[in-house]
């Protein structure tokens, strides 16, 4: 019809113009027979060839070793009436076993062949002689097969024999094995491509902590369904998703080498297997160290202590040793907490010096940690000794000292006196003068005075001996004058035992202490 239209018409002209343009359904038309044709010869193409034709189903199948499976033969006579078929094919027996043949469900009900074994299969079935003849796409039969433990593609096709019988002319209507399609079947034997990607083989961890352990895994035939993660040969855990990265937690591992390993399976349980990863987890965390004595600024003389604090990390492993630096340059070390370190100042320069202390834990190697410095003063320069020191005043108890001023290289810190080798006063370096009190009459006494520095060096002593005043007889209350007061005071105590009063010390206050008195009295 679509030809017809396309002809020239005998009342129209020969040519088709723009005034005769073809319908749009004409076109339609025209463009399905195309794509018909056109799918068709994709069909002939790829798929199974066109009745009548002998084929299996399914044509192709992926399957893991030693796995039972079913293919079907098939027929499709199209529209031409089959009463036998005849079914031959072969088989690599290294990749597949032959199992059994059913016919359960076949439009052929009679059954001339059925075996296999050795590589080859063959099947013949008919109709019986009262029956219907068969057309169109029916099922032969079904093959059983279980596929080997070596792996590869197995061909399974239909080979010379083969037939399609017409119930008509009783004559194949296949006309040759290219009207057959037979099947493709593979056994995957490959495992899985799997690698640990990180850490690094032989890469040392910083431990204890966390560290992120990442696989890789994939399949070309099918696809990885799990990927096993192992630590020291023990499963460490499961994966099922990618990416494959697992948080291991290495708090109370031992430190030390430790080896890491990966098993990825496919779906048809292949196992492929990583290499070992050896990584070492080390304790890579530095002490933690500080001086805290003597003070930042301190001045320091003779022989001192420098007291210092180093701790590890929680789960390192320990402090080894702690180093005393001064102005850079190893002083002494200590092995055993408290750490202190006996620092002769006398060794070092009049100057300020920076002091630090390096602590080791016992990782090999070892992590060290510098303390921040604290900058001191050595001093060992004592003051000079003070001068001129002389009494300025004096009574019947007390003494007053004065003398000049000591110098010294940083600073008179302070003056310490003592009085018959007993310290009595210490004054800060600004003061010159002191006035000893609460002293007896009468009586001599020794001093020393010695200048110090903020470091407690010693000057020489400056030494002088000096006494109060001498008591007048009959000045009963130490005011240094006999009068009425010190009468009224003996008179008050006539006939007693009083000290004060018993002028001649007899033991008895009496006339001969009141003589004493008047003789002297107004002096």
């Amino acid at each position: 019809m679509l030809l017809n239209r396309l002809r020239p018409n005998k009342n129209t002209s020969s040519k088709l113009t723009a005034k005769s343009p073809l319908r749009l359904r004409d076109l339609a038309l025209f463009g399905l027979i195309f794509a018909v044709i056109g799918g068709y010869i994709l069909w002939r193409t790829f798929a199974v060839p066109p009745p009548p034709t002998i084929y299996l189903t399914p044509a192709s199948q992926t399957l893991g070793a030693s796995t039972s499976f079913s293919v079907q033969v098939r027929e499709n006579s199209g529209t031409t009436s089959v009463n036998a078929v005849q079914a031959n094919l072969s088989y690599n027996t290294s990749l597949l076993t032959f199992v059994s043949i059913s016919t359960t469900g076949t439009a052929f009900a009679t059954t001339a062949q059925t075996t296999g074994g050795s590589g080859s299969i063959n099947i013949a079935l008919g109709t019986c002689g009262g029956c219907s003849a068969v057309t169109g796409d029916q099922l032969v039969a079904t093959i059983n097969f279980t596929t080997t433990a070596t792996g590869g593609t197995a061909s399974v096709p239909f080979t010379t024999g083969t037939a399609l019988v017409s119930s008509t002319t009783n004559q194949d209507i296949l006309g040759s094995l290219a009207a057959t399609a037979g099947g493709s079947y593979t056994t995957d034997t490959a495992p899985p491509t799997v690698s640990v990607t990180a850490p690094a083989n032989n890469a040392v961890i910083s431990a204890p902590g966390t560290t992120t352990i990442t696989t890789t895994a994939s399949d070309a035939a099918s696809s990885v369904t799990k990927v096993e993660l192992y630590i020291d040969g023990a499963l460490k855990t499961t994966l099922t998703t990618s990416p494959y990265t697992y948080a291991w937690s290495t708090t109370g591992v031992s430190l030390g080498s430790h080896t890491v390993q990966a098993k990825a399976y496919d779906s048809f349980n292949n196992v492929g297997t990583t290499a070992l990863t050896t990584i070492t987890l080390a304790d890579q965390t530095p002490p933690t160290t500080s001086i805290t004595a003597p003070a930042g600024g301190a001045t320091l003389s003779g022989t001192t202590t420098v007291s210092a604090n180093a701790t590890d990390n929680v789960g390192g492993t320990g402090i080894s040793k702690v180093e005393l630096y001064v102005d850079a340059v190893l002083n002494s070390t200590d092995t055993t907490s408290p750490y202190s370190f006996s620092w002769n100042t006398t060794t070092a320069t009049n100057t300020s010096h920076n002091l630090t202390v390096k602590g080791y834990d016992s990782a090999s190697p070892a992590n060290i940690t510098t303390s921040a410095a604290v900058s001191v003063v050595v001093d060992n320069s004592p003051p000079t000794a003070p001068t001129s020191l002389l009494m300025t005043a004096n009574t019947l108890t007390s003494i007053t000292l004065a003398w000049n001023a000591s110098t010294d290289n940083v600073g008179v810190a302070n003056y310490k006196l003592s009085r018959n080798g007993t310290l009595i006063a210490t004054l800060t370096g600004s003061t010159l003068t002191y006035t000893d009190s609460s002293l007896t009459s009468t009586t001599s006494y020794n001093y020393s005075l010695v200048a110090t520095d903020a470091a407690n060096n010693s000057s020489a002593a400056a030494t002088l001996t000096a006494a109060t005043v001498t008591a007048k007889p009959g000045d009963l209350n130490g005011d240094n004058a006999v009068n009425i007061t010190d009468l009224s005071i003996l008179l008050s105590n006539w006939n007693t035992t009083n000290a004060v009063a018993d002028i001649n010390k007899d033991g008895i206050v009496n006339i001969f202490d009141l003589s004493i008195l008047l003789s002297n009295y107004g002096k």
